[in-house]
């Protein structure tokens, strides 16, 4: 129970503090009209705007600064209007969309590494404003504290005394980190990263701008209140603690989260003033910046040639952006569709539109909003499919917001979202399963939020509406309260269906991947076993069951309803038999199947005692490695094309275990140019995946022509039995042949080394019956080998471990026999899953 609120209590404190902010804005905000609001911006005047605008302006120029000073502590030499312009984009990126460091990292990183800068050098640039800026936030709070303790926090009263000394420490909290600049030199070991800490010149200089950028930005929102009602060290206090709490939130901008904290601290001041003030604040400090840096790095991509590269970062982030894009959308939708239809509107709508398409139109408005919402967690995994729900649910949305009640600025939104989601379809390319474990808990938070503020909505509009049961079935032009209440009851059904549907998923069977310590304990079973499929156990993404004298394990995973063990058991047999019945055990008391996936011929009478239906998967090639030769006519285009490949420069090698750091970043470096151009991402359980921790203990075979490292793989070896590879690599300047040219030379290093077979590893459904009268699921692999080469080259993948003459060996999967489909379903869905999303913990 513990372990289940540490896991989750980051996920939901910033969802509860959004909700909480929502409530307060609602609270303090919901008797306000716009023309309150219009008035106190009339009141501005023209020197309030422009001293506004010019602390924006000086508060970009300290971020500018910043970024000099970080750009060369990092030992870059970008020139300076190339920082300049970083900086203004990165910082005006990241203000407005969040996660500061990945967005305003990649603009820096897609700007600074065409003057040679390096990723590391750009993230240490990243680290050093925002160490920057908790300085400056630290020492800002802290003067405000002690110069006015009982205004520093708003509204709030405490101990003077207490308030003070919490200041003093805040405010010695720039001089305490110049200090340990000035004294450690060397490396400091900070949460297991060794970090070298800048000079006490650059340290004292970022404090120092920290400072005056918080206090600028502060001033920005102070300016534009009205001086009698609040001095500007009581309203620093405010915005400090707002800002800290809207960084928690995780919120772009701190949005909603900034504004409720504020109103809560300073609840004696006019609302109407305080809504005047944000806005102010949001359009000067965020949304114009925001556009203009957005010119500003198209022109600097187009002016340099660098349309494709930026392209290619809008394919990185277009994703994220175009999903939170429909998922907001969703939500205006839904929620502009609540009120009444103001009446010069609904007296065009009644001279051109007739009554039955008006109601028609909001349905299918509410029904595009819940299916944009929907889609949302697709788009983030890049699905294809959700590119197209998205597609056709803003074109649909579009359309009918203007049947329904010619909501003009909804249907711009999602024509405009439709033609963006469809010109960045090349970046949804993912096909298969919406994998959304990490984003269905978000995305409830947002229905239920939607929801809520849909009754509250609703409710408050209608406030002087009698409700009676003949309202639901009330239709026409004034029918408002009837389309309010059907409204409620379809998203009040979705959400109740999600909720049902999440709780059967969380009631599935689960598994826990083995800790650092239990890994180490198998390792000599890991070592010893002659089949190398028992080293994906040191992966670390798949549970363990071990026996009680620790002298055999079982590794598996789980999926929907099903517990998968990843291959056979691993160690003494008859113990590795007792632990199939254990986990069999296991997975009854979950109403779980327990299904092996790549099981060998030598275990399929314990498959069959535990009543368990077998399925050839394919097959695998293990070369015989004391008949294996390039001589003779039969290997003459292996010999011919390993000799073309000696004269092309390519030289191989093996580097022996431990790998160090710098090898192993080079080969980070091809890893992703690698998965990039296979339009993939890494996948886990039957598949090692490009792990530093696990790389470091195999040996590491590289291919180099010129020198520069080309392809590389790494060698799992089976008790001196069987050799094998795992990750195979190339980069994308790497010349044909480069993957045959390594197989012949890592097949003649097995045979040095005197191992007795090297496996090719699986050709998926190959060597299957051929005949009229073969069991159906023969007949259907048979089918998708031959014509699913479009996907995936089945034949073609046999045929070139054919040219090896590899001895065949089948590899099955064992389910029920009356669970054989969803068996299939889960055990896909288990190797599809990304890696980085391991397997979830109960």
């Amino acid at each position: 129970m513990i372990e289940q609120a540490r896991r989750w209590a980051p996920r939901l404190l910033p969802a509860l503090l959004l909700g909480i902010a929502g409530w307060i804005l609602w609270r303090e905000f919901h008797t306000l009209t716009p023309d309150l609001v219009l008035r106190e911006v009339k009141g501005w005047g023209l020197w309030r705007l422009l001293a506004a605008a010019g602390l924006t302006t000086l508060s970009y120029a300290l971020l500018a600064a910043l970024e000099w000073l970080g750009l060369r502590w990092a030992g870059a030499r970008v020139p300076f209007r190339v920082a300049l312009l970083g900086s203004f984009c990165a910082n005006a990126f990241a203000h407005s969309i969040g996660f500061a460091f990945l967005i305003g990292g990649a603009v820096r990183a897609r700007l600074y590494t065409r003057h040679g800068a390096s990723l590391v050098m750009v993230g240490q640039t990243g680290l050093f404003y925002g160490a920057a800026f908790a300085l400056g936030m630290a020492a800002l709070g802290g003067l405000v504290l002690i110069v006015a303790p009982q205004l520093g926090a708003g509204d709030i009263r405490a101990p003077t005394m207490a308030v003070q000394a919490l200041g003093v420490v805040l405010a010695l909290v720039p001089f305490a980190y110049v200090a340990a600049c000035a004294t450690f030199r060397a490396p400091v070991k900070i949460a297991g990263h060794h970090i070298s800490l800048p000079g006490p010149g650059f340290a004292a200089a970022q404090a120092g701008l920290g400072l005056i950028d918080c206090a600028a930005t502060a001033a920005i929102v102070w300016v534009l209140l009205p001086k009698a009602f609040i001095g500007y060290g009581s309203f620093t206090g405010a915005y400090v603690v707002a800002t800290i709490l809207g960084l928690v939130s995780h919120v772009p901008g701190g949005a909603g989260v900034f504004e409720g904290a504020v109103l809560t601290l300073l609840s004696s001041l006019p609302r109407a003033t305080l809504a005047a003030a944000f806005l102010g604040y949001r359009l000067i400090y965020y949304v114009a910046p925001l556009g203009l840096a957005t010119v500003l790095l198209v022109r600097s991509g187009l002016a340099e040639g660098q349309a494709a590269p930026l392209r290619r970062t809008w394919s990185a982030f277009a994703p994220s952006l175009i999903a939170t894009s429909a998922f907001g959308l969703g939500a205006v939708l839904i929620l502009t569709g609540v009120g009444r239809i103001a009446p010069d509107r609904l007296a065009l709508l009644r001279a051109t539109v007739p009554a039955v398409v008006v109601e028609s139109s909001h349905l299918l408005c509410l029904i595009s909003g819940l299916a944009l919402m929907g889609a949302a967690l697709g788009l983030f995994r890049r699905r294809s499919s959700a590119a197209t729900v998205a597609v056709v649910a803003t074109a649909i949305g579009a359309s009918t917001a203007l049947l329904r009640g010619l909501d003009i600025g909804p249907a711009i939104a999602a024509a405009a979202l439709c033609l963006v989601v469809f010109l960045s379809r090349k970046a949804f390319q993912r096909t298969g399963r919406w994998s959304t474990d990490r984003l269905l808990s978000w995305w409830f938070v947002g229905m239920c939020a939607v929801l809520a503020g849909t009754v509250a909505l609703g409710l408050w509009a209608y406030e002087d509406t009698p409700y009676e049961l003949r309202l639901w079935a009330d239709v026409g032009y004034h029918a408002d309260p009837a389309r309010f209440l059907r409204s409620v009851a379809i998203l009040g059904a979705a959400l109740l269906a999600t909720g049902a549907w999440a709780l059967a998923r969380a009631a599935g069977v689960h598994a826990v991947p083995a800790e650092p310590s239990e890994l180490a304990a198998i390792r000599p079973l890991v070592e010893a076993a002659e089949d190398t499929t028992a080293r994906l156990a040191l992966v670390g993404d798949k549970a363990l069951i071990r026996s009680s004298d620790g002298d055999a394990f079982l590794m598996y995973g789980a999926e929907g309803r099903s517990l998968v063990t990843m291959g056979d058991p691993v160690g003494d047999r008859a113990a590795g038999r007792a632990l199939l019945w254990r986990l069999k055990e296991i997975a009854d008391q979950s109403d779980a199947r327990l299904v092996i996936y790549h099981g060998t011929p030598g275990w399929l009478i314990e498959y069959l005692d535990l009543g368990l239906t077998l399925l050839k998967l394919g097959e695998e090639a293990r070369v015989p490695l004391a008949e294996f030769s390039l001589e003779g006519g039969r290997r003459s285009k292996l010999r011919q094309g390993h000799a073309r490949a000696l004269r092309d420069g390519l030289t191989f090698d093996i580097v022996a275990p431990p790998q160090n750091a710098a090898l192993l970043a080079d080969l980070s470096a091809i890893s992703d140019a690698w998965l990039i151009d296979h339009g993939g991402h890494e996948k886990g359980f039957s598949l090692g995946r490009f792990d530093p921790a696990v790389l470091r203990h195999d040996p590491i075979t590289l291919v180099r022509q010129e020198g520069r490292i080309v392809a590389f793989a790494n060698v799992w070896t089976g008790g001196r039995v069987e050799a094998s590879i795992d990750l195979m690599r190339h980069g994308p300047a790497a010349p044909n042949g480069v993957m045959e040219f390594m197989f012949v030379e890592l097949i003649g290093w097995a045979q040095r080394e005197g191992f007795t077979w090297f496996n090719l590893g699986l050709a998926p459904l190959t060597g299957l019956a051929e005949h009229p009268l073969a069991p159906l699921w023969h007949k259907f692999g048979s089918q998708i080998a031959r014509r699913g080469g479009r996907y995936y080259g089945f034949l073609g993948l046999r045929t070139f471990k054919a040219k090896f003459d590899p001895v065949w060996t089948p590899r099955y999967l064992a389910a029920p026999p009356l669970s054989l489909a969803s068996a299939i379903l889960d055990v896909t869905r288990l190797v599809a899953r990304p890696a980085a999303a391991g397997l979830t913990k109960p």
